[in-house]
C-alpha cells in the first residue's frame, strides 16, 4: 500500500512538472480571424513564452532577414512578424524561427498544436 501512495505520488509530481515544461515551450499566436487576415497581409504578432529575452529574439531573427523582420515587446512578451515576401517558404520559416526561439507548441483560440500542425493548419 505504501509503494502504491509513493508511485502515485510520483506520476503526479511527473505529470505536473511535464505540464510546466509544455507551457513554458508555448507561443500564443492570434485568433483564426486574425491568422487569416495575417496571412494576406504579411504580418504576424504572436506572445512568446515569458523567459524569451530580446536579446534571444534579436540573435535568432537575424538569421531569418531574408524572410521577415521582427519587433519585440519585452515587456508583453508580443513579437510582431512582417514578412519580406508573403509566400508558403517565407511562412515555413516562421516554425524555424519559433523552434529557434524555444517554442515548441502553439496555441490558438485556446487550442495548443505542435508548430508543423499550426503551418499546416494556419501557414500553408
Amino acid at each position: 500500500m505504501k509503494t502504491f501512495f509513493l508511485s502515485l505520488i510520483a506520476v503526479i509530481g511527473l505529470s505536473t512538472v511535464s505540464f510546466a515544461q509544455d507551457a513554458s515551450n508555448s507561443a500564443t499566436a492570434q485568433s483564426k480571424t486574425q491568422l487569416s487576415a495575417a496571412k494576406e497581409s504579411g504580418v504576424y504578432t504572436f506572445v512568446m513564452p515569458s523567459t524569451l529575452t530580446a536579446e534571444e529574439v534579436t540573435k535568432n531573427s537575424k538569421y531569418y532577414v531574408h524572410y521577415f523582420t521582427t519587433e519585440f515587446n519585452e515587456s508583453t512578451k508580443e513579437v510582431k512578424l512582417k514578412m519580406v515576401a508573403n509566400d508558403e517558404l517565407g511562412r515555413r520559416v516562421i516554425t524555424r524561427f519559433l523552434a529557434s526561439c524555444g517554442v515548441q507548441n502553439v496555441v490558438v483560440d485556446g487550442n495548443s498544436m505542435i508548430t508543423e500542425d499550426f503551418f499546416n493548419t494556419y501557414l500553408k
